[in-house]
């Protein structure tokens, strides 16, 4: 029966999911023996009238969820398999650079006053702060999305509701919402590195007083970071009017091109303007790497390297700015992007 159907799916969406599978189908068979006991023909095929009564009497998805024991979470029960996989992929990636660096100590160690458990005691404590500080932006960045997530997923029960809430079946695009969920992510991730970590991007080696930070990017890249950030954090927010609203309206197709913009006048800036990658001699003689170019010619193969990286970004949203343009003179709001979950 499809709308019995469709109300399972969207009591599933609301289950946490321990038990999701067994709730659902204890849910369909009660269903079905209310329509078999309010069929009028026992026998034939109930009317479609008759199913939507059933499901406006037995209540909305939502309330039975809650009654089978759904709460209300920090992350959702929607958000959360996502927000488990994100985090576990950026707890890892923080950890095997803290490891990288306990191994290369080891390896290699240091001839400080404090010796080596020192310093290896405070590769363990910023192991300890890097976990803390990543597992804190991936959780803020995901309790934002459920407090910006569509009212249907928040609202309060409706005292009248009815089958023709439920969601229909339909041939548009869909747009991921766990896949904005990983963008906005990333951009509080990148927020973070450019204003707070931003000396700690560069290469690491051992002097005289510990693990030595001497970064890569240069002073001309720091009157960038302003920009970047206002780029990131406009990300940021077009993905979260997407999730509220659920589908790319005429605002939010503008809002993509006027970003696009600014992102293309940023990279441009950064492509035409003097080299941001600067690699110092001291940490490169520090290294000690039996190498046959220096510090100059390193430096220059980086800068090209970006250059070319950035002018390829360049071009995806120039594509991306035409077909979004296109969308709004040509195809109108018939171009509109349902998102699901």
């Amino acid at each position: 029966m499809k709308w019995i159907d469709l109300y399972l799916e969207e009591v599933r969406h609301h289950l946490p999911s321990q038990n999701r599978e067994d709730i659902v189908r204890e849910i369909r068979s009660t269903l079905l023996d209310m329509v078999e006991d309010h069929n009028p023909n026992p026998g034939q095929p109930p009317s479609e009238e008759l199913v939507k009564d059933v499901l406006k009497d037995f209540g909305s998805p939502r309330k039975i969820a809650r009654e089978y024991g759904s709460h209300q979470y920090l992350i959702g029960p929607r958000m959360y398999p996502v927000y488990i996989q994100v985090l576990k992929i950026v707890l890892i990636i923080v950890l095997a650079m803290n490891v990288l660096g306990l191994l290369i100590t080891v390896v290699n160690p240091p001839n400080l006053a404090g010796g080596i458990l020192i310093t290896v005691l405070e590769l363990v404590g910023g192991l300890f702060t890097s976990m803390f500080t990543a597992f804190g932006i991936v959780t803020l960045s995901f309790a934002l999305i459920e407090k910006s997530a569509p009212e249907s997923w928040h609202a309060e029960f409706q005292q009248s509701w009815s089958p023709e809430d439920l969601p229909k079946t339909t041939q548009q695009e869909h747009v991921k919402v766990p896949g904005l969920a990983v963008e906005i992510t990333l951009a509080f991730v990148f927020i973070a590195l450019l204003n707070f970590f931003f000396d700690r991007i560069g290469i690491y080696y051992l002097g005289e007083t510990g693990w030595v930070s001497a970064p890569i990017l240069n002073d001309q890249f720091r009157r960038y970071i302003p920009w970047l950030t206002a780029a990131a954090v406009t990300d940021i927010g077009l993905n979260l009017y997407l999730i509220r609203q659920g589908i790319w309206d005429r605002l939010a197709t503008a809002g993509r091109v006027l970003i696009n913009l600014f992102k293309i006048g940023i990279l441009s800036a950064i492509i035409l303007g003097p080299a941001v990658i600067t690699i110092s001699p001291v940490a490169w003689q520090a290294l000690d790497l039996t190498l046959d170019f220096g510090p100059d010619e390193l430096s220059r193969t980086l800068n090209t390297l970006l250059n070319v990286l950035l002018g390829l970004t360049m071009f995806g949203l120039v594509v991306d700015t035409i077909k979004r343009i296109a969308s709004i003179f040509f195809r109108g709001d018939k171009a509109q992007t349902t998102i699901i979950n």
